[in-house]
């Protein structure tokens, strides 16, 4: 006999998905159009500011981040989060886990191209480490991944130790590639704050909608 554990397809959304979807799109794109009309608002300088700071370690450390929206790497991220929870959840909402964080990831080029703010310059660099972005800078698409993935994991967890296990080391997570972007000079401060907004936006969105599309498939044995 299967557990309710084993068998549910539920993802922990808030109740009123679709409004916390709308407002956290709004704020997305809304503070990324101010910060790209109002330059003082992009906390411009910053990335030189936290880019002073540096070793070989930190390098390494950075340019081992720079890897994480690689299609490649964001898929072999997604295999062994949906191996590890397969054994704690349940295949289903490890699989909702999977679905939730890779598409509130690609919500990002969406918000990229609305906004299409251009990268920094990195003229005021001191320690250049020749990182070539291909895409628009606001938001940053490694932090939109890390957040969406974070937002997705407390989602599958019931409320309780692993829940805060999850919030605390997923919220390190997310500063540590947040602090690689503007290491590497390649975000304006706002920009990983949008990517935190755009990830968790993201996750909500299609948390919502797996629960939906889900629904008539949740049983009980």
């Amino acid at each position: 006999m299967h557990s309710r554990r084993q068998t549910s397809w539920a993802l922990r959304a808030p109740a009123h998905w679709i409004v916390w979807t709308v407002v956290l799109f709004a704020v997305t794109i809304g503070l990324g159009l101010a910060a790209k009309a109002v330059p003082a608002l992009r906390f411009d300088g910053l990335d030189a500011a936290v880019n002073r700071v540096n070793s070989p370690l930190l390098d390494d450390a950075a340019l081992l981040l720079d890897r994480l929206d690689h299609p490649v790497v964001v898929a072999a991220i997604l295999v062994v989060v949906f191996v590890i929870l397969l054994f704690a959840v349940g295949w289903r909402r490890a699989l909702g886990a999977c679905v939730v964080t890779g598409a509130g990831w690609l919500t990002t080029l969406v918000v990229k191209t609305v906004v299409a703010q251009p990268r920094p310059s990195t003229a005021d660099l001191t320690h250049v480490l020749h990182i070539s972005p291909a895409t628009l800078s606001y938001p940053s698409g490694h932090v939109v991944f890390a957040a969406a993935l974070v937002t997705a994991l407390a989602m599958v967890c019931r409320a309780g130790l692993p829940r805060a296990l999850v919030v605390v080391v997923g919220a390190v997570f997310v500063l540590a590639v947040a602090w690689s972007r503007l290491y590497v000079g390649v975000h304006y401060g706002t920009d990983v704050v949008g990517g935190v907004l755009n990830g968790v936006a993201g996750a909500v969105l299609f948390a919502g909608l797996w629960n939906l599309a889900t629904r008539g498939r949740r049983r009980t044995r």
